[in-house]
């Protein structure tokens, strides 16, 4: 074979590549996603949201059921893009955790909880290029994205997120629309 049947040969193979592991990607993330598995993640779920909001002076996640909030939203309220993602991202988290600490994600200590967070916060960071945009649109949101966004949203719409870790005003008196908060005072629930 002369060179340059092995240079278009090899220019060929790494083409074919580069177009069928984002297409195998697609296709993965497209089909319809095995919402019976995320029963099995219920505790996880917990444990993950605990670790982003842990119990401190004010009620943490577990206290707020937010596991319960990410399991709807998934199941309901979520693209099939997503759930895919999210289902794998559980995955990953559970074998990461097994290859990293020899147990599973909740029998981990809080350190290693968070050094794994850490981890896949790192590993799904968005990027900002035109090609993360490609990626967010055909292949959905990472998966530690979708769990941040709906710990927060779960959290701080709970009675005890909305009561107890923010300053909650049933009845405003008055909009204020630029407000200085001081270091003992608590973010508004009500907006």
């Amino acid at each position: 074979m002369d060179r340059r049947k092995a240079v278009k040969f090899l220019l060929f193979a790494v083409g074919a590549t580069a177009i069928a592991v984002p297409a195998f990607q697609w296709y993965k993330n497209s089909r319809q996603a095995n919402l019976s598995d995320l029963v099995e993640y219920k505790e996880l779920l917990d444990e993950l949201a605990e670790t982003i909001i842990p119990r401190t002076d004010t009620p943490g996640a577990k206290d707020a059921k937010v596991g319960e909030f990410i399991y709807k939203m998934i199941m309901d309220c979520t693209d099939t893009k997503s759930q895919n993602k999210f289902l794998n991202g559980l995955h990953d988290i559970e074998a990461y955790t097994h290859f990293k600490y020899g147990t599973s994600f909740t029998k981990c200590t809080t350190e290693q909880k968070e050094a794994i967070l850490l981890h896949f916060e790192q590993e799904g960071k968005p990027r900002i290029s035109i090609w993360g945009k490609i990626r967010k649109k055909f292949l959905g949101l990472p998966f530690f994205t979708t769990l941040k966004e709906y710990t927060v949203l779960g959290y701080c719409t709970s009675q005890q997120g909305a009561t107890s870790a923010l300053d909650y005003d049933d009845v405003p008196k008055q909009f204020i629309a630029c407000m200085t908060v001081g270091p003992t005072k608590k973010s508004w629930a009500t907006k």
